[in-house]
C-alpha cells in the first residue's frame, strides 16, 4: 500500500479505502482500510428529504455498484454520509475475481482510446483515473443472504441500500432466466431496491452490451419486473453512440416498467504500460476506465437523458454516475439533470467526500 508520505496533498486527511496492491478477497475480508475519525453530521439540520424510489433519504448522494464489497463497506459508506449505498453486483452463484492487477492508475488519451499506466496518484484528484477489471466476482447464496441482511442493519436514518445483480451465462441455464434468479436472490436477501447491470456484455446473443439493444432492454426488463413485483428496479447502462439510439432504449425501458436508469458505467479502453504492453496481461487488453477521465462523458449522458425523459414524459428516475471526485462535481451532475448522484472512484480515494458536501451545506468555496 502507498505510504502517507508518497501520497499527494489531497490525501492528507485519509487514505484510500481500497488497496489496489491486495487481492479482491483480501480487500473484502480485511478492508475497508479507513483509519480516520468519522466527521459528525447533525441529522437534525436536514430540512429536505429526497424520495428515492419510495425510500426517504437525507441527500441525493450515494455510491454505485462496485466499490462496496460487502456489509462492512456499505456500513462505513453510510456512516460517512453516503445516503444511497449499492451492494457490489451479485450473481446467482459464486464467481471468482480476475487475478491481480484489478486496478491501476492511468492517464487517458481519449482520441486514441488508450489508458496508459502511471505509478502514482495525480496531484489533483479531479484528474484521478483508474482501471477497473474485476470480472464481477460474487460470493455464494448463503453468504450473500446473511451479509446483505447485515448491510441493511448498518444503514442510518433516511438512508437506502440498493443491491446490484447480473446474469451469468452458462451452457445449462438460459441467460435471462439466470438474470431473474440473481434478482430474486437479491430480493430474498431483503433488498428493497435492486439494480440490474445491463452494461455487461450480452454474451448470450452476441449483440454487445445489453443496454444497447432496445428490444433486449424491453424483453429482459419486463421479465425482471414481472418476477420482482413491486420491488423498484434500476438498470445500469453505459454511453450511447447518439441521442436517438438512447431515446429508443429509454422508451423501451419505461414501457417495460423499469423505474430508474443509472449511467454511466466505465468507458472501455486499451490499458497499456508506458512501453505499450497490455497493462493487465494478454488476456485483458481492454479495461473499464473510471474516475476523472469519464466525467465529461457522464455529464453528457445525464444532459441527454434528462432531455429524453422530459420530451417523452417518461416516468424514469435518473441517477448520474461517472468521475465525481470533488464536491462541486455533485452539483454539476444535479444541474445537468440528475435526480441522484453517485461516486465510486471519488469515494474510494476520498472517503470524506460526502461529508465535505454535508458539512459545508453546499458551499463550494
Amino acid at each position: 500500500m502507498l505510504t502517507k508520505e508518497k501520497l499527494p496533498e489531497w490525501t492528507k486527511e485519509t487514505t484510500p479505502l481500497y488497496d489496489i496492491k491486495r487481492s479482491y478477497t483480501e480487500n473484502l475480508e480485511e478492508g475497508p482500510f479507513f483509519d480516520s475519525a468519522i466527521p459528525k453530521r447533525d441529522a437534525s439540520e436536514i430540512e429536505v428529504l429526497y424520495d428515492f424510489l419510495g425510500v426517504q433519504v437525507a441527500s441525493p448522494l450515494g455510491v454505485p455498484a462496485g466499490p462496496l464489497l460487502g456489509s462492512k463497506w456499505t456500513t462505513l459508506a453510510s456512516k460517512l454520509g453516503f445516503d444511497i449505498v449499492t451492494y457490489k453486483t451479485i450473481r446467482s452463484r459464486k464467481h471468482n475475481c480476475h487475478p491481480l492487477p484489478n486496478m491501476l492508475y492511468v492517464d487517458v488519451n481519449h482520441a486514441e482510446k488508450v489508458a496508459t499506466q502511471r505509478e502514482s496518484l495525480p496531484e489533483d484528484i479531479a484528474k484521478l483515473g483508474v482501471t477497473n477489471s474485476f470480472g464481477m466476482p460474487s460470493m455464494d447464496k448463503d453468504y450473500l443472504i446473511e451479509d446483505i441482511k447485515k448491510a441493511h442493519e448498518g444503514l442510518g436514518k433516511n438512508q437506502a441500500l440498493v443491491v446490484s445483480f447480473v446474469g451469468t451465462p452458462s451452457e445449462d441455464t438460459d441467460f435471462f432466466d439466470d438474470f431473474v434468479e440473481a434478482g430474486l436472490l437479491a430480493k430474498e436477501a431483503g433488498a428493497k431496491i435492486v439494480e440490474a447491470n445491463f452494461s455487461c456484455p450480452n454474451v448470450a446473443t452476441k449483440e454487445g452490451s445489453l443496454y444497447k439493444n432496445e428490444e433486449t432492454v424491453y424483453a429482459l426488463g419486463k421479465k425482471l419486473k414481472d418476477a420482482l413485483g413491486s420491488t423498484p428496479l434500476i438498470i445500469k447502462v453505459g454511453i450511447f453512440d447518439d441521442i436517438e439510439h438512447m431515446r429508443k432504449v429509454f422508451v423501451a425501458a419505461a414501457k417495460a416498467g423499469i423505474d430508474a436508469i443509472s449511467g454511466i458505467n466505465t468507458l472501455s479502453m486499451s490499458a497499456v504500460t508506458k512501453d505499450g504492453a497490455p497493462a493487465l496481461g494478454e488476456k485483458r487488453k481492454t479495461s473499464g476506465i473510471c474516475g476523472g477521465p469519464i466525467r465529461e462523458a457522464g455529464l453528457n449522458f445525464v444532459r441527454c437523458a434528462r432531455k429524453i425523459i422530459s420530451e417523452e414524459k417518461l416516468k424514469l428516475t435518473l441517477i448520474g454516475v461517472g468521475g465525481i471526485t470533488k464536491k462541486e462535481h455533485f452539483y454539476a451532475y444535479l444541474e445537468a439533470g440528475a435526480d441522484f448522484v453517485q461516486t465510486a472512484t471519488g469515494m474510494m480515494w476520498d472517503p470524506l467526500l460526502a461529508m465535505r458536501h454535508h458539512n459545508t451545506k453546499g458551499d463550494l468555496t
